[in-house]
Formats: C-alpha cells, sequence, structure tokens
C-alpha cells in the first residue's frame, strides 16, 4: 500500500515541484511514450489488415489442392469431393506461354484453363467484358495491367505461343484467342496470368503442354495436408505460395522490433527526466531523510511520479492508437483530398484494410511497463545513494 506521505510527495513532484526543464521532458516522456503506443497499435493493426487481406486474396485466386489427371481416377475425384472437409472440385489446367508485349519483348503468362460451366469465372473481378459460356471457345481473359502492357484491349486477338514436348525435343505452338474480359487482378500471382475455358485446352494438342487436373478447395485451407495426409501426388498451395505467406510473417515479425525501438526512445526521455528531477531535489531528499523519511517512502514517491508518467502515456497512446486505426481510411480520404492524389491508386486496394488484435494492444501494453519500469532503475538509485549530510552541505 501506498502511504499518505508517498502519495503527497510523489504527486507534488510529477509537475507542481519540478524544474522548468524538469517538467518539459516529463512532458515529453508522456508524449513520446504515447506516440510509439499510437504507432505499435495503428501499424500493427494496418499490417494485420493487410496480412489478413493479402492472404485471403492469395487463397481465392489459386487452388488449395491441385490433384493431377495422371494420379487421380474419376472415381477417386468423387470420392474426394464427397469428403466432410472439401468444399469443391473444379476441372483446371495450368501451363504456361509466351506473348509479345508492344516492345517486342517476350512476357512469359501463366495459363490457367478454368471450367466456365461450373462458374469459376465467378472469381474473377471484371472490370470490362466478361468469360461466358455463351462466348467464343477460344476466349480468354486477361489482368488490366497486363493488356496495358500489351497494348490491347478487349475484342483483341492474342497469339499465345507454346512450349510442347515431341519425340524429337521440344516443339513451339501457336494458338490464337479473343480477348473477351479484363479483369483487376488480387495479388501478384494472378496479376501474370491469362484465363481460358478449359475446353480450349482439353482434348487439344495444347493439353500436353501443361497439366490438366482438378482444383480442390477446403474449408481451412491451413490443414490442407492433413485432409490429404501429405499425399506427395497432390500439389498445395503450401508447396508452391508458402515461402509468401512466410514473407508476410516476417515483415509483421520486423515491423515489431521497429516499434519496440520507437518504445526504447521514449523511455531514454523518461530516464532523463528522472534523473534531472532527482538531481534538483537532492537536498529535498536530504531534508526529508532527516526528519525521517524512510528510503522506502522515498524510493515509492519517485516511482509513483515515474509510474504515473509511464501510465498517462500509455493511456494515451492506447486512445488515439484506437482511434486513428478505427479511422484510418476516413484520415487517408483527408490526405487524398488535401493533396488532390489517390494514395492507393497504385495499389490493388481499394481502402486500406485495418484489424485491431487483442494480443497486439496486450503485447505493445507490457513492452512499454517493461521498458519504462527498466528506465525508472536508474533515477531511483540515484536518489538514495548519497549521504544526506553530503548533499546538505553542497547545498549551503
Amino acid at each position: 500500500m501506498v502511504d499518505v506521505f508517498t502519495r503527497t510527495v510523489g504527486l507534488r513532484y510529477l509537475f507542481i515541484g519540478a524544474s522548468g526543464f524538469s517538467k518539459l521532458v516529463n512532458a515529453i516522456s508522456i508524449v513520446g511514450l504515447a506516440l510509439g503506443i499510437m504507432l505499435m497499435i495503428v501499424v500493427a493493426s494496418v499490417f494485420n489488415g493487410l496480412t489478413d487481406e493479402r492472404r485471403d486474396r492469395l487463397l481465392r485466386a489459386v487452388p488449395h489442392a491441385f490433384l493431377p489427371t495422371e494420379h487421380f481416377t474419376t472415381a477417386q475425384i468423387q470420392e474426394i469431393e464427397s469428403m466432410p472437409r472439401v468444399t469443391s472440385v473444379q476441372r483446371e489446367f495450368h501451363g504456361m506461354s509466351f506473348v509479345r508485349g508492344g516492345d517486342g519483348v517476350a512476357i512469359t503468362v501463366d495459363l490457367i484453363g478454368i471450367d466456365l460451366e461450373a462458374g469459376a469465372a465467378q472469381k474473377l473481378r471484371f472490370v470490362e467484358g466478361e468469360l461466358s459460356t455463351d462466348g467464343a471457345i477460344n476466349q480468354v481473359a486477361l489482368s488490366r495491367d497486363l493488356a496495358s502492357r500489351l497494348g490491347l484491349s478487349v475484342d483483341d486477338r492474342l497469339d499465345l505461343t507454346f512450349v510442347a514436348p515431341t519425340p524429337n525435343g521440344l516443339k513451339t505452338q501457336t494458338a490464337t484467342y479473343v480477348i473477351a474480359a479484363l479483369f483487376r487482378f488480387m495479388t501478384e500471382v494472378d496479376a501474370g496470368s491469362a484465363f481460358v475455358g478449359i475446353d480450349s485446352i482439353e482434348g487439344t494438342p495444347l493439353e500436353v503442354t501443361g497439366k490438366l487436373g482438378w482444383n480442390v478447395s477446403v474449408t481451412d485451407p491451413f490443414q490442407v495436408a492433413e485432409v490429404f495426409t501429405n499425399d506427395s501426388r497432390i500439389v498445395t498451395w503450401i508447396d508452391k505460395y508458402g515461402e509468401a505467406f512466410r514473407a508476410y510473417q516476417l515483415e509483421r515479425s520486423a515491423m515489431y522490433i521497429l516499434m519496440t525501438l520507437v518504445l526504447m526512445l521514449a523511455s531514454f526521455n523518461i530516464i532523463a527526466g528522472q534523473a534531472m528531477l532527482i538531481n534538483v531535489k537532492r537536498s529535498d531528499i536530504a531534508i526529508l531523510t532527516t526528519i525521517g523519511a524512510s528510503r522506502r517512502q522515498l524510493l515509492g514517491a519517485f516511482a509513483l511520479q515515474g509510474g504515473l508518467i509511464i501510465l498517462t502515456g500509455i493511456m494515451l497512446g492506447l486512445v488515439l492508437g484506437f482511434l486513428i486505426a478505427d479511422n484510418i481510411n476516413v484520415i487517408f480520404d483527408t490526405f487524398d483530398e488535401l493533396l488532390g492524389v489517390t494514395i492507393l491508386e497504385q495499389s490493388t486496394f481499394e481502402e486500406l484494410p485495418s484489424r485491431i488484435a487483442l494480443w497486439d494492444v496486450i503485447g505493445a501494453v507490457a513492452i512499454a511497463v517493461v521498458l519504462g519500469s527498466i528506465a525508472l532503475v536508474r533515477p531511483l538509485r540515484l536518489a538514495l545513494i548519497e549521504s544526506p549530510v553530503y548533499a546538505l552541505n553542497r547545498a549551503t
């Protein structure tokens, strides 16, 4: 329990009894700590939102599992389709082709044949035209950015060049497609992809240029290996794109380290403010000691004063962090209007996603408390090591 003496001295020295410069440093300590907490919450929330959005987009754009027809019969696929954790099974073709850009440079394109009759084209966000069962058999959909690089638009013809193995070696084949639609890509994976109806591939010479199989979706993509018991014949999204997801986690870890360094800088201000206050109040400490104040009471008074600085900074940072994280898009829209530009114009996001996670808030508060407590150790030791007699003689 904090006694009356400790509480009175600690509250008095918070701002009233401090020197002008100490008050300024204390105020800077509170603001610095608040800004550190605020930045940690806001940046963590944006990272959470971006990671979740990129992960969800990636899992919508790629197969959770791809089962090649060379390894699975129709009967086996029907058994897999009836599994409780499997949500859909659709035919799909994965291949690669080359196209000539407007500058004559060959561009590699991931060619994906989808089952139009099963509604596979619905996952594409078309901005112009569409892939439909009523269209021509040789119809293709490109991302808007890829079409711009090629200098093409809807209804233009596109020559796709394939490399096919033959008994005499590799041989190129060319197929002409009509651009039926342009879509807005969701991730870097589908940015360089071309989607065609699988009927234009299956049963044609182009079939040997890639792999036919089934695109299998499951309820929890992170447990796809458990669903198929790590079957080596199956290619999962983790096998192909797991590194991309791990990169998202690495970015988040690096962010936490940087934000912790910001909080450390704020803690240095607490050390400076407390040290200067104690240095100014050496004579007061000596007088209080000679009239009967115990070391525990003096230690408690200065610890209370420093603790209130930490508590005030944390509370202020939490309030600002929650407000900014909840209204991040309103703030971005305001900057867009003031600057006359759209900050997210060149990105794939229509708005900046943000998600406040409870453990991020708890982590930020815990780091601030630990660093702030460590910052108080050295100044508190200074208040107790000096002899009262020496301090009073020096004051006189």
